[in-house]
């Protein structure tokens, strides 16, 4: 798979060696790519396909992987945290609602704005963007606006 061996490649540019569970779960994440993962969905493949990796190891790559842009980790409402894989995207950026927890994401015309802002305001340019928003979503302002009156 030509996608991940670019991915084996730009970690190993990183200084990260190439072992069997990084390779597994990078093809976990291939394997998901544009899908929210949930923590028990990856625990069970890791307690399947990698049974005698130790916990540490896994959450180590994880973190590796976040820091590199590989995935990223999303806490979509109070309590509920998904992985998200990334790496290749150039627009990955959700909005969600303080209230009632819905996720939405981004779009590229959304970002073209704000990387026509970078430009203009701050002289950056070819950005990746990579951001949650939190506030309310219309449906939740106008309830919590009707209950002010």
């Amino acid at each position: 798979m030509k996608k991940h061996k670019d991915l084996l490649s730009y970690l190993k540019a990183k200084g990260l060696r190439a072992t069997n569970a990084k390779k597994a779960l990078l093809q976990f994440f291939l394997d998901r790519e544009g899908k929210n993962i949930d923590p028990s969905e990856l625990a069970l493949f890791v307690e399947k396909e990698l049974p005698n990796v130790d916990r540490t190891t896994i959450y180590r790559n994880l973190d590796k992987f976040i820091e590199l842009e590989v995935i990223q980790k999303l806490k979509l409402q109070e309590k509920k945290t998904v992985y998200q894989y990334i790496f290749d995207r150039k627009v990955h950026h959700y909005f969600i609602c303080k209230s009632c927890g819905k996720a939405a994401k981004g779009n590229e015309e959304f970002f073209k704005k704000v990387e026509k802002a970078l430009r203009e305001v701050h002289g950056f340019s070819k950005a990746n963007l990579s951001v949650v928003f939190y506030g309310f979503c219309s449906k939740c302002e106008r309830r919590d606006h009707l209950t002010d009156l």
